[in-house]
């Protein structure tokens, strides 16, 4: 039996204008779409971490504020 492909959602985030240069270069380095590295990145992070709760996602520096619930 022939596996169904998973469905995909869309979503979109703010990224700041350096990560975002540097995702395009990426992109067109490889020959594929700023997407197809966000994507890439984000299934290598949850793959990385699946046998965690938490993640260490803490920002540095003073600048940075931590949303806490």
């Amino acid at each position: 039996m022939a596996s169904r492909p998973r469905k995909s959602v869309r979503s979109s985030v703010l990224l700041p204008e350096d990560a975002h240069a540097r995702i395009s270069a990426l992109a067109v380095a490889n020959d594929v779409s700023a997407a197809w590295v966000i994507r890439h990145a984000v299934l290598r992070l949850l793959k990385e971490h699946e046998d965690q709760a938490e993640l260490p996602l803490r920002l540095a520096g003073p600048e940075k504020k931590v949303a806490t619930r």
